[in-house]
């Protein structure tokens, strides 16, 4: 075989690889262990420790706009009717597997404009950050931060001012805190710090592995399940009247 047809075969199977591995991608369910939860000011790592102070390594981001039609209940915790997850918010579209898509592009949906929810939006639009501690290394599993719409402006400010240092943000640490000023828990970034060149490249390594993660979507089988429930049965075929004999 020449080196012309041994280059198109390897072509020819890397894009099978791309076309298996976006099936495989997208029948993954979301690990449900390794979120940073927000709870009174506080931190609460993946493996039980607390702080006030959170201190990592941002390795990629994602936008997540998720609308749920009913109201946020604490104590049941419920999938989004409609959801996108994208790395450019221009550009998010809901994903086929929401159970109730609203609408083709997520910029023109209903839910994703002010007023459509009181003065806000019915969609809630954050920001899903995959992290990493400053002592990782090649196992270490990612953290996953979600920042609410409260702290997108924060993350966002922070992020520009780290760009014009011209550091991309996975080769410092970051700090993160709950805004004290305010009732609520809202997030804070500052403090940027930089990497040693050899973490700069073990995190640089691991980008493609923290976006595969950020790209998971939600169990949403619980929502589809009752929709499809509430669909009417479908009615059966009448079996023929018997025909009437002569007494």
């Amino acid at each position: 075989m020449s080196r012309v047809a041994k280059a198109r075969s390897t072509a020819v199977v890397t894009q099978d690889f791309a076309k298996e591995l976006e099936d495989l991608r997208g029948r993954l369910a979301a690990p449900s262990g390794d979120k940073i939860k927000v709870d009174n000011k506080q931190f609460k790592l993946p493996n039980g420790d607390t702080s006030d102070l959170l201190t990592g390594i941002i390795v990629d981001f994602v936008y997540y706009n998720a609308y749920y039609d009913a109201a946020f209940d604490p104590n049941n915790i419920t999938p989004p009717t409609c959801f996108a997850i994208h790395p450019d918010p221009s550009g998010a579209t809901p994903s086929p597997n929401s159970p109730e898509v609203q609408d083709a592009s997520c910029q023109v949906c209903w839910a994703n404009q002010f007023g459509s929810a009181g003065k806000g939006k019915a969609c809630r639009n954050s920001i899903l950050v995959a992290m990493l501690p400053p002592d990782a290394d090649e196992n270490t599993p990612f953290m996953l931060l979600n920042v609410s719409p409260t702290g997108l402006k924060s993350f966002s400010g922070y992020l520009s001012s780290v760009i014009r240092m011209q550091r991309p943000p996975y080769s410092i640490t970051t700090d993160v805190f709950c805004d004290p000023g305010v009732k609520y828990d809202s997030l804070r970034f500052t403090n940027p710090q930089p990497l040693d060149d050899e973490m700069i490249e073990l995190v640089r390594a691991r980008r493609g592995e923290a976006r595969e993660r950020l790209l998971i979507e939600p169990d949403v089988s619980a929502i589809a399940a009752a929709n499809e429930a509430k669909k009417p049965a479908p009615k059966g075929r009448l079996a023929p009247a018997k025909r009437r004999t002569a007494a």
